[in-house]
């Protein structure tokens, strides 16, 4: 069948719906426009006119758009067996990703994150503590009165430093800058993939150009952290080191550098990006809203007394947490979980054919007035023990949900409270002018053109 046919085909499909959940746009382009140079305010459109279910189209391709917390849950856990990762992580993001935690599927999906799990059981990530807490304090005391610095750019070098440190235990620091320019332009190529005819990676474009040199950085630093390990040869208790000497249970053969590389690269990048992203967002709302910020520093202050934080600290810091999270759901770091259905499966008003594309719109379903009240407001007091309780189940998806929910989650909760908790009670960053930040939605959600804001120490 040729693409125009299979095009032909998914749009006369899709047209026979029920008209009610399909958003207005316009013919043959539908709402590619829209979705490449606008997406948030698309998402929130398609909430806002079609409900809880809608119907768009991306070219000629139509795609569905879940924007309540009970359809979500069909998708990512009632019905997850019936759906594999959408277009942009499968194909895209697979050249730069490899066949890791992100990108596979089924059986080897089940038997990858039971080999990593270990890793991220409660009592491993509290051995975490001390050394987040420790690159804090250096990241706080290199920070020079009146300085104005890109928050975003110190949280993702910060969080690439801890992610080095606890889950390879190795020194990235001097990474930084290759790997921040990597992290950039595969978020680049990705999100921008996701809206043009698919072009294989050796094409000599531009784009495939930049994206093979991304790639090239990465996997350089990567395999040098393997070769390291295989050469040490003892288990050091980190990621790293069980991947390296994992062994096959039928045949006792290790895994493959290439294999290693996948499973780490995954980790090393998404281990960082979404947590430095969190984290810069929540500087820039508490900057705009002073009084929350005294209310976190004094805190932090009273809890920790200027000394560094550790694990047993975290309950008496309720106020960190809740930052954090209302900060997540106003600036989702996954703003937009992609599926493709492998068979047939009933969601809401419709069914789903094998084929089909629907995505869990969760930076609209992050502002849903009927469950957030004033949900466009900076209100951490939403996710107090007892009010938190009260989300309905699905409402509130920072991490995912299901047998796919991120393997980080907890980890990157506990990193995510502890630095806000750590810098607070050093540092104060002020927003130096009025300008609104205005969110870039890459693959994750990042502030367009940074977040500079000046420090005051305290």
């Amino acid at each position: 069948m040729s693409d125009h046919s299979h095009y032909t085909r998914m749009r006369a499909h899709a047209q026979s719906d029920a008209p009610s959940i399909a958003l207005r746009d316009a013919p043959l382009v539908g709402s590619l426009f829209e979705f490449r140079n606008h997406r948030l305010a698309l998402q929130l459109r398609i909430a806002r006119e079609c409900g809880d279910l809608g119907r768009f189209h991306i070219g000629p391709i139509p795609v569905y758009a879940v924007s309540s917390a009970e359809m979500a849950h069909q998708v990512l856990v009632e019905h997850a067996d019936a759906f594999v990762k959408s277009r942009g992580l499968a194909k895209i993001a697979r050249p730069m990703l490899g066949d890791g935690l992100l990108t596979s599927e089924h059986d080897k999906h089940k038997m990858q994150r039971k080999l990593i799990a270990p890793a991220f059981t409660h009592r491993r990530i509290a051995s975490y503590a001390s050394a987040m807490a420790e690159l804090t304090e250096r990241a706080a005391a290199a920070l020079e009165e009146g300085a104005v610095v890109d928050v975003a750019d110190k949280m993702m070098r910060l969080t690439l430093a801890i992610v080095g440190k606890t889950l390879f235990d190795a020194d990235v620091a001097c990474d930084a800058d290759e790997v921040g320019a990597a992290m950039t332009t595969a978020n680049h190529y990705i999100s921008e993939a996701v809206t043009r005819l698919p072009q294989p990676l050796w094409l000599p474009t531009r784009r495939n150009r930049e994206a093979r040199r991304a790639i090239a950085a990465i996997d350089a630093i990567i395999y040098r952290l393997i070769a390291a390990r295989r050469a040490a040869g003892v288990d050091l208790g980190d990621v790293l080191s069980t991947l390296v000497l994992a062994r096959d249970e039928a045949s006792g053969e290790g895994m493959p550098d290439r294999q290693i590389r996948d499973e780490a690269v995954t980790l090393f990048l998404a281990g960082h990006e979404t947590t430095a992203n969190a984290l810069a967002w929540s500087f820039h709302l508490l900057g705009r809203h002073p009084d929350l910020y005294d209310r976190l520093a004094t805190e932090a202050r009273t809890v920790l007394g200027g000394r560094t934080p550790a694990m047993e600290d975290l309950p008496r810091l309720p106020f960190a947490a809740q930052v954090l999270k209302e900060s997540m759901r106003l600036y989702p770091p996954a703003y937009m979980v992609g599926r493709q259905a492998e068979r047939d499966v009933p969601l809401g008003p419709v069914t789903l054919r094998a084929g089909d594309t629907v995505f869990v719109n969760i930076y609209a379903m992050h502002r849903r007035a009927d469950v957030f009240d004033a949900p466009d407001e900076f209100r951490p007091e939403r996710f107090g023990p007892e009010r938190e309780k009260l989300l309905p189940r699905g409402a509130y998806l920072p991490f995912g949900a299901g047998p796919r929910i991120c393997i980080g989650n907890h980890f990157a909760l506990m990193e995510g409270q502890l630095l806000l908790a750590a810098l607070a009670q050093r540092v104060r960053f002020a927003a130096i002018d009025a300008r609104a930040i205005e969110p870039e939605p890459l693959v994750t959600l990042r502030p367009r053109g940074g977040l500079p804001m000046q420090v005051a120490r305290i």
